[in-house]
C-alpha cells in the first residue's frame, strides 16, 4: 500500500511569506511559532475549501464547522487562544478583503 506525500508549502512563495509575517507579527516565542505557523497554513487550507458567510443578524462571519474543528485541534493541542484568534483575524480579515474586491 502506497502512501501519498502531502507537498510542503513552498518557504518562498509570496503567501507563505505573508504567513510567516502574520506569526511573527503576533508570537514572540520562537519555539512556538513553527506551532502557530502550522496552525495559520490548516487554517487558510480550510477557509479557502469552503466560502464563510454573515449572519443575517449581525456583521459577525459564521465560520464553517472545518474551521472551527481546526480551531479546536489547535486549541486541544496547547496553544493560545488569544494568538489564533489574533492571527485568525488577521488572515481571515484580508481573506474579507480579497472577497469583497
Amino acid at each position: 500500500m502506497s502512501s501519498r506525500k502531502r507537498p510542503q508549502p513552498e518557504h518562498g512563495s509570496p503567501h507563505e511569506l505573508r504567513l510567516r509575517e502574520i506569526v511573527n507579527e503576533f508570537v514572540s516565542d520562537d519555539s512556538q511559532k513553527q506551532a502557530y505557523l502550522a496552525y495559520a497554513r490548516e487554517l487558510v487550507v480550510a477557509e479557502r475549501s469552503s466560502s464563510f458567510a454573515y449572519r443575517p443578524s449581525s456583521n459577525v462571519p459564521d465560520f464553517t464547522r472545518r474551521t472551527k474543528l481546526v480551531a479546536e485541534k489547535w486549541f486541544r493541542r496547547g496553544l493560545s487562544g488569544h494568538l489564533m484568534w489574533l492571527i485568525g483575524e488577521a488572515i481571515l480579515g484580508e481573506a474579507r478583503m480579497t472577497k469583497s474586491e
